[in-house]
């Protein structure tokens, strides 16, 4: 006992100087460009206008120390930036070369099939039209062309819940898709509109025996169209209304399905027949036999690659069917959202996030249902960097000024142009940015988050772009 508290005593001994030698090797210019870019940010903060709660975090990455804090414990509303936490946990459980496949199965016998033609999936969220049409080629190739037992779409693999804010009831757009394990083209329908010969043609891809789409869009002065949805038995019935200009003679909207089992069974029937394939149209759903073959199948990017395009672009579907295949690869299906969202929080207890500082709802940050403090969420980005392929991985996923991505149009001309990665977050009554300022092996985390601010998002986003161009400045040495 007496060797231990020796020993303890060395440590105390040598770790109490050596932090304090660390304080003092930080050069006085680096402690003064701090102080005055702490002077800034609570300068920013306090002169700033926009309605409701604000806070803010800034820290080197790699070491434990903040730069600033603001109100950094307080549970707000992230919006879209919950995705860097929750894209990160799958990166972190499933891998960066994870690849989803999507199958299609049956038993054949000469030019038929002897069994229904199974479409399974595990959750891929990028499968495509095209996608879709290369495999039922492919299975021609093999010979079949009658298939007189229809087709079955296997949706097991995922639970049938939605998540928390997805009801229905909050519209008709295209980022509202449920997640599902058999998709193509995110279960959304792509209505096009657009100018021929003085009289407004639509068009509707994919096609499909369960959706229909009618026009009363004329020729205006100015663009106001509208779309209503109405199902009639099995039928999603898509209605566009209003005007469109010949300045802007061509509007696209996506609409979602709101039965994606019943969309993904209708598409592939439209295609197999498309491609010379005779098909039983009855509709079914259900698990495919254990004995029956898998035919053709597809593969998907990486899981890299696809949280690179979940962020980027905020995709919300994208982001829902991650969570869902992430519970399923951790306790096994059916992939759920709660089973998701359980290994989020038990990555956030390992990188010392209080339970009170967090309340997850679903993958994307829709709505408004889950809330996080500034705090909690850089200290998930922060433990990104105990595996450096991750830390590198989520900086890359995220947008950059003028390229593609939701920060296009942003910081073009300033300092953080070539420095920042960030995630963009915009609901109605909220707003955030968090991200890196990175550059060689240096980086600062930040986490700045407003709600509350009852639609003023032009004011939101000017206070974050005024706080991140003083960092980036800080970051570079230069006067904040």
């Amino acid at each position: 006992m007496r060797k231990v508290m020796d020993r303890l005593r060395i440590v105390k001994t040598w770790i109490f100087p050596a932090t304090i030698l660390l304080l003092l090797s930080v050069p006085r210019p680096v402690r003064a460009q701090e102080a005055e870019l702490k002077k800034k940010w609570d300068r920013l903060i306090k002169n700033d206008r926009t309605a409701g709660r604000k806070a803010a975090y800034a820290r080197w990455s790699g070491v434990n120390k903040r730069i600033y804090g603001h109100n950094l414990d307080q549970p707000m509303v992230p919006a879209s930036c919950l995705k860097i936490l929750s894209t990160g946990v799958v990166l972190r459980h499933m891998g960066a070369s994870y690849k989803f496949t999507s199958s299609l199965l049956g038993e054949i016998k000469g030019d038929a099939l002897t069994t229904p033609l199974y479409w399974r999936g595990n959750g891929d969220p990028s499968m495509t039209l095209d996608n879709l049409t290369a495999l039922v080629r492919q299975l021609k190739a093999k010979g079949v062309r009658k298939i007189p037992k229809g087709v079955v779409i296997d949706d097991t693999y995922f639970d049938r819940q939605k998540p928390a804010g997805f009801q229905f009831s909050r519209g008709n757009e295209g980022f509202l898709a449920l997640p599902t394990p058999t998709t193509v083209e995110g279960n959304a329908i792509t209505v096009t509109l657009e100018i021929k010969d003085a009289e407004v043609a639509i068009t509707c891809l994919p096609a499909s025996p369960y959706h229909t789409c009618s026009s009363e869009v004329t020729v205006g002065t100015k663009e106001d169209v509208r779309f209503t949805t109405d199902t009639r038995g099995d039928v999603l019935q898509i209605k566009a209304k209003g005007t469109i200009t010949a300045a802007d003679p061509k509007v696209v909207n996506r609409v979602r399905s709101f039965d994606s089992s019943r969309y993904a069974h209708g598409i592939l029937l439209q295609v197999l027949k498309e491609n010379g394939i005779t098909v039983d149209e009855t509709f079914a759903r259900g698990a495919t036999p254990a004995k029956v073959p898998v035919i053709v199948s597809h593969s998907s990017d990486t899981l890299a690659a696809l949280v690179r395009a979940t962020n980027r672009h905020s995709n919300n579907f994208y982001a829902e069917n991650l969570l869902k295949a992430l519970g399923a690869q951790i306790t096994g299906q059916p992939g759920t959202t709660q089973k998701g969202l359980d290994a989020v929080y038990a990555f956030l207890t390992r990188a010392g996030v209080k339970r009170n500082q967090v309340v997850l709802a679903n993958g994307s940050g829709l709505f408004g249902n889950s809330k996080i403090s500034a705090r909690a969420l850089a200290s998930a980005m922060e433990q990104y960097a105990t595996l450096p392929w991750l830390q590198a991985l989520m900086i890359d996923s995220l947008p950059r000024p003028g390229r593609d991505g939701t920060l296009y149009k942003r910081f073009t001309g300033t300092a953080a142009e070539d420095v920042v990665y960030a995630k963009t977050g915009t609901l109605g009554d909220a707003s955030c940015l968090a991200g890196y300022i990175s550059k060689g092996n240096r980086t600062i985390l930040f986490a700045i988050m407003q709600d509350g601010i009852g639609g003023d998002l032009k004011g939101a986003r000017t206070l974050q772009d005024e706080l991140v161009v003083s960092l980036a400045k800080f970051f570079k040495g230069q006067k904040p």
